[in-house]
């Protein structure tokens, strides 16, 4: 299992410094549900429960900047992840429209009669000056063919045909 809380979060300086930016003992204490006079007393002797501190740090600017930035980076990478199966989508789908296109006929067309159509993915509301649009190309590196190697004429057509398509396409 994976914690989010830093290891190092713990000690009276810190407390102090969290207590200092949440109010002081008078409102920490309400929300650690002590006594203040626990609260004065943690701050008289150095010794604090860790749990204390780090309820405190998840309440500092310092904490809910770190959710922020967890959350922000969870989101740019869904986007990213999005795009990326858009356009696997959209490359599957025109292989499809090709073999279509040559009449080959097979058991499984009648799934193909209506492909879903996606929407374009709308713009990030995000900061997207940090982070440049990705530009994945997703197509598999194809090897290179050895004159030896023979292709059959389907599979010719079928390339052929796709190929008249994605250029009518564009």
């Amino acid at each position: 299992m994976f914690f989010h809380a830093p290891r190092d979060i713990y000690g009276p300086e810190l407390l102090r410094m969290f207590i200092d930016e949440l109010g002081g003992p008078k409102n920490v204490h309400k929300y650690l549900d002590v006594s203040e006079r626990t609260v004065w007393h943690w701050l008289s002797t150095g010794r604090v429960p860790r749990a204390a501190v780090l309820a405190l740090f998840w309440e500092s600017r310092w904490g809910r900047s770190q959710i922020f930035t967890d959350q922000v980076n969870e989101i740019q990478l869904l986007y990213r992840q999005v795009c990326i199966l858009q356009g696997q989508y959209q490359k599957a789908k025109d292989i499809v429209a090709g073999l279509r296109a040559m009449h080959a006929g097979s058991a499984n067309e009648p799934l193909f009669e209506e492909l879903p159509t996606i929407s374009a993915t709308p713009a990030p509301t995000f900061s997207t000056e940090a982070i440049p649009p990705a530009t994945h190309d997703t197509t598999p590196q194809q090897p290179k063919a050895s004159p030896a190697a023979s292709v059959s004429p389907r599979a010719t057509q079928a390339m052929q045909a796709l190929s008249r398509l994605r250029a009518a396409a564009h």
